[in-house]
C-alpha cells in the first residue's frame, strides 16, 4: 500500500461513533529541572521557520495492515502503525541537532537493550526542548496520526538520543517495543556516510512477534537479539539526515541493526501523547517506575495527574444530568482511576526503596 495518512482521519471520530471527542490540552512543561540533569549553555536559538522542512511521508502502514483486530483498532486513538519517511528537518535543523548530540555524547548510558543513548534530552538542551515540544511539530505529527497529539506529559519521554555503539558486533537497538503510545524515530547524522545501522521494523502483531521470539508480549519491551522473518521484516530508508518515521511504538516490534564498521549514527526519539483522553494511556508506567531515572516519581505522577484531569473534564462535559449515584460513581472513578493505581505504585516503589 502506499497512501498518505492524513487521509486517515482521526481513528477516535471512527471508532467511536457520534461520542464527542475531549482533547485535553498539551501539558505544561516543569517549572524547575530534576537534580541530575545539567542544562548547556551558549546554544542557538529555534526557530520553526529556519529549522523545520516538513514532508508527507512516502508510506503509510496501518494496524490493519500488521494484522491487528478491530477490537484493537478501535481501542487505538490512532488507525496507523508505521508512517514515513518524512522530513522533519531542514539542512541547518539537522546539522545543529546533530551538534548538540555530540555535546552531550559523554552524558549517555548504556543498557543490555540499547547500546548507547542519552536521557532526558530536553531537560539537558533548551534548542531540543523548544525544538520536540513545537506546536508546528506536534500538528503536522497529528496530521500523520490521524489523531490529536502533544509533547509526551513526562518530559523524559519528550526525547531519547541514539548512538551508535563503539562495539558494531552490538545491534544499535535489539527488537522491542515500547513504553509508550507514539513517537518518532529522527535521523541527524547521514545515513548515506555508513554501511548497516538500518532502521527495521516487523509488520505483524505483537502477539505475532513474541511467538516467534519465544517471549511473552509483556517482556517485548525488554529487547531480544533473536532473529525473526525476514518476509515480515521492513526495512526504513532514510533519504538523508533531518528524516523521520512515525510510528505507534508499543504496538511496532522494531530494532536499528549493527553497523558494518564504525560509524557516525544519531537518531532522536522524541514520544507524544494522544490528547484525546477517552482512550486506555499506553505509558507502561510498571517498567518506567523502575528506570531509575532523576525526576520519574514526579514525572509520572504529573503525567497521572494530566490524564485524569482529562478524563475529569469530559465528566463535567458529558454526564448526563440524569445520572443515576451508581453511573456518577462509576463516572469518577473511570477518571481517577489510572491516578490511584499509580499512587499504590509509587507508595510500593517508596516502600522497597527505604527498606533497601
Amino acid at each position: 500500500m502506499n497512501r498518505n495518512a492524513t487521509k486517515h482521519g482521526s481513528g477516535a471520530s471512527a471508532s467511536h461513533g457520534n461520542e464527542q471527542a475531549r482533547l485535553a490540552e498539551a501539558p505544561g512543561f516543569p517549572h524547575q529541572n530534576p537534580s541530575g540533569y545539567a542544562a548547556l549553555d551558549d546554544e542557538p536559538r529555534f526557530d520553526p521557520r529556519r529549522h523545520f522542512a516538513f514532508t508527507q511521508p512516502e508510506r503509510t502502514w496501518t494496524l490493519a495492515d500488521f494484522g491487528y483486530d478491530k477490537v484493537t483498532i478501535a481501542a487505538s486513538p490512532s488507525p496507523v502503525a508505521v508512517a514515513g519517511p518524512f522530513r522533519v528537518l531542514s539542512e541547518e535543523g539537522a546539522e545543529t541537532a546533530r551538534t548538540i548530540a555530540l555535546r552531550l555524547k559523554e552524558l549517555s548510558w548504556q543498557s543490555d537493550r540499547t547500546a548507547s543513548y542519552l536521557t532526558g534530552g530536553v531537560y539537558r538542551s533548551r534548542f531540543l526542548r523548544d525544538l520536540f515540544t513545537s506546536p508546528e511539530l506536534a500538528a503536522f505529527l497529528s496530521s500523520v496520526a490521524g489523531t490529536a497529539l502533544a509533547p509526551h506529559s513526562m518530559p523524559s519521554q519528550q526525547l531519547y538520543v541514539n548512538y551508535a555503539p563503539e562495539d558494531i558486533t552490538r545491534h544499535v537497538d535489539t527488537w522491542h517495543t515500547d513504553s509508550i503510545g507514539f513517537d518518532i524515530v529522527l535521523m541527524v547524522t547521514d545515513p548515506k556516510a555508513i554501511k548497516g545501522g538500518l532502521f527495521q521494523f516487523f509488520r505483524g502483531t505483537r502477539e505475532a512477534a513474541a511467538r516467534q521470539l519465544a517471549a511473552p508480549v509483556a517482556g517485548l519491551i525488554k529487547g531480544s537479539n533473536v532473529e525473526l522473518s525476514s518476509d515480515q521484516i521492513e526495512s526504513m530508508p532514510f533519504p538523508g539526515p533531518g528524516y523521520a518515521l512515525f510510528q505507534q511504538g508499543n504496538l511496532v516490534l522494531h530494532r536499528a541493526t549493527r553497523l558494518m564498521e564504525k560509524g557516525e549514527r544519531i537518531t532522536m526519539v522524541p514520544g507524544f501523547v494522544a490528547r484525546d483522553t477517552r482512550f486506555a494511556d499506553p505509558t507502561n508506567v510498571g517498567s518506567i517506575v523502575n528506570w531509575g531515572e532523576p525526576g520519574i516519581p514526579a514525572e509520572l505522577a504529573r503525567h497521572k495527574a494530566w490524564f485524569a484531569h482529562g478524563r475529569l473534564e469530559a465528566v463535567m462535559s458529558d454526564l448526563s444530568m440524569d445520572a443515576t449515584p451508581r453511573e456518577a460513581a462509576m463516572a469518577l472513578r473511570h477518571a481517577i482511576a489510572d491516578a490511584s493505581s499509580l499512587a499504590d505504585l509509587l507508595e510500593g516503589a517508596g516502600g522497597a526503596e527505604t527498606a533497601s
